[in-house]
């Protein structure tokens, strides 16, 4: 009998490869992640065309070809779309032997067994809907008909001067508001359909994951009855089964091992939603023994103090950081750093987030997003002159804002507590503001009062994707238009990193970072990137000097180079842990030195960080800095 979850993961996995075109496109880091990414999901879908073509597509990339020998043999093996050939350039003529036959058979890109080509239509998504939903809809347009003839008829009598003519008017606009509100919900019910079966179409997945990872595991589908949009099924597609591959391969652990916990030796990967208010909640949980945090602190550099949750908490947003792994070989599910990256930049794309919990009793993973993507209740707000909207789904509370510093940072008082404050002008480059009322947002786990001009209302309003170039940034949801035509930027406060500034409070001054740097070049440009980047910064050439430095001056943090004159990093740095008024300063290092060895030798040393300079990436380093201060 046919598996009759392979449609569904093959349109996802159709879905995915269309997704990482620009990626693939793009070369280096990016092409690599995208095609182990999709070379995983070939392997779930059982799509061995597409899984060959990747193997030998990562293979080629391997070797480091120019970029546009890798395009032209990512197209030649139907990973990339064909360059388009200019209109008013001769092509090759076709022979009547080269048109297709009314009668010939055509692939088809809906069949589960074809591979999933970048130019075969898709099927159009389809949704089925209750005939008693098409009848209230149906009454509703009788109703809207009826009242907007109504509200015509009473302006007219408006316009002729008849008394009291415009108290009917207002009442008939009433009515019109209330009818097309109705109509609205019932369009939107039309496009939810029940979670259950989309869920169990993950089956076949977990089952294949488990197989090539040589483990034992069922999935265990909760929905009650919970409903989603058909849009946002499509987009959950991917994101699911990078979930579901990650909690297989490393959540559940393998037979002996569970046997020697007491535990079923088939783990269970449990997959469930519900929704309330307006907020859809799809979890994944696996019950094996946990992350294990000091694995992934080894392969950040890092030293690990068990128990320490703060460390904890910064070890698990490790884990989203695009192209970390903490696995020394590659398999075909993971070991390229390819995973809750993809899972969040998909969230964020629906208006959600995802977070990440985890214990000796199994990991969770939690996706929420809007109910349906059709309308979202925004709060409209004044920053620097610039209207921006944030979902309603992510605020508390607002209201006027007294911003006072607390412990060196600002902060408003909002009841009986004081929670950490930040001007969203500050936090989006558009300059200063009033900072004059507060949006009590929810970051994760924690409040941020998200510091405005002015709170402008509130509005339903369409929410519509980006273009280049501000497709895909993280902060941004996408545009809406307001009920006067003005189009305002909807933001995704989650993804916001603000930094801690208001007008009204005491500029803070800017954290101080000690370089230590031998090669010139390099250090005129990590001090160019630093210095852009708000910090404060001395670079010394070598690790004596910075000793000096560290001494007189008082750093915040401490970036160095490993291998130097007169002083080294990796000494500079077990000098720094063993001084008293310096031990607790945060260490980075940055070096070619790439070995687990030396890897192990800096976390020895007491090093925070590890970077490796020939893995630099800009926005990783000053992550890492921000997150260490």
């Amino acid at each position: 009998m046919p598996d009759a979850t392979a449609p569904d993961l093959a349109r996802a996995l159709r879905d995915e490869l269309r997704a990482a075109q620009p990626d693939l496109a793009a070369g280096g880091a990016a092409a690599a992640r995208a095609l182990h990414s999709l070379h995983a999901a070939a392997a779930v879908a059982g799509d061995e065309a597409l899984r060959g073509a990747l193997r030998t597509a990562q293979a080629l990339h391997d070797t480091a070809p120019g970029p546009e020998t890798l395009q032209a043999e990512l197209r030649r093996l139907g990973l990339l779309p064909p360059e388009t050939q200019p209109a008013d350039t001769p092509g090759p003529q076709k022979s009547d032997s080269d048109t297709p036959k009314p009668d010939s058979p055509s692939p088809d890109s809906s069949s589960p067994d074809a591979a999933p080509g970048l130019h075969s239509p898709d099927p159009p998504a389809t949704v089925r809907v209750d005939v008693r939903k098409l009848d209230a809809l149906l009454a509703l347009a009788g109703e809207l008909t009826s009242a907007r003839l109504q509200l015509n008829e009473r302006l007219g009598r408006a316009r002729s001067g008849e008394g009291g003519a415009w108290r009917d008017v207002r009442a008939a606009q009433q009515t019109l508001a209330t009818l097309t509100d109705d109509l609205a919900r019932e369009v939107l019910a039309a496009r939810l359909e029940p979670a259950r079966p989309f869920l169990q179409s993950f089956e076949r997945a977990a089952r294949d994951a488990a197989r090539q990872a040589g483990k034992r595991a069922r999935l265990h589908v909760d929905a009650a009855d919970a409903e989603l949009d058909r849009h946002a099924m499509d987009r959950l597609r991917s994101p699911l089964l990078h979930l579901i591959r990650n909690a297989v391969d490393h959540g559940i652990d393998l037979p002996g091992a569970r046997a020697a916990r007491g535990v079923d030796d088939t783990g269970t990967v449990t997959l469930s939603a519900y929704s309330a208010a307006g907020q859809v909640t799809v979890t994944v949980h696996d019950d094996g023994p946990g992350v294990d945090y000091a694995e992934i602190a080894r392969a950040a550099g890092r030293p690990y103090a068990r128990g320490d949750a703060a460390l904890d908490a910064e070890l698990t947003e490790l884990l989203f950081t695009p192209g970390f792994t903490s696995r020394q070989e590659v398999t075909d599910l993971s070991g390229r750093g390819v995973g809750l990256d993809v899972v969040r930049t998909q969230a964020r794309a629906l208006g959600g987030d995802v977070s990440l919990r985890s214990g000796p009793r199994g990991t969770t993973v939690t996706v929420q997003f809007p109910l349906t993507l059709a309308t979202t209740r925004v709060a409209v707000v004044r920053a620097s002159g610039q209207l921006l909207g944030v979902p309603v789904r992510w605020v508390d509370r607002a209201g006027r804002a007294q911003v006072h510093p607390h412990e060196g940072r600002p902060a408003v008082r909002i009841g009986g507590r004081v929670v950490p404050a930040a001007s969203l002008a500050g936090a989006l480059n558009l300059g200063a503001s009033r900072d004059g009322a507060y949006l009590l947002v929810r970051q994760g786990e924690a409040h941020l009062a998200l510091l405005v001009d002015a709170l402008v209302g509130e509005e339903e309003l369409v929410i519509k994707p980006l273009a280049f170039p501000l497709a895909g940034a993280p902060h941004l949801e996408g545009a809406a238009q307001l009920p006067d035509g003005q189009i305002v930027p909807v933001l995704n406060v989650r993804a916001l990193r603000p930094p801690a500034v208001s007008a009204e409070a005491a500029p803070l001054r800017a954290p101080r970072v000690l370089l230590a740097e031998d090669t010139a070049v390099t250090r005129q440009l990590l001090r160019g990137i630093l210095s852009g980047a708000g910090f404060e910064v001395t670079a010394v050439e070598n690790g004596a000097l910075a000793w000096e430095a560290a001494l007189r001056g008082a750093p915040d943090l401490l970036l160095t180079d490993v291998e130097m004159p007169q002083l080294g990093g990796l000494d500079l740095t077990r000098q720094v842990r063993a001084h008293p008024q310096l031990q607790h300063l945060p260490v980075v290092l940055l070096t070619s030195l790439a070995r687990p060895e030396d890897r192990e030798q800096g976390a020895e040393a007491g090093a925070d960080a590890y970077l490796v300079k020939g893995e630099f990436d800009e926005a990783a380093l000053l992550a890492t800095l921000r997150r260490l201060l």
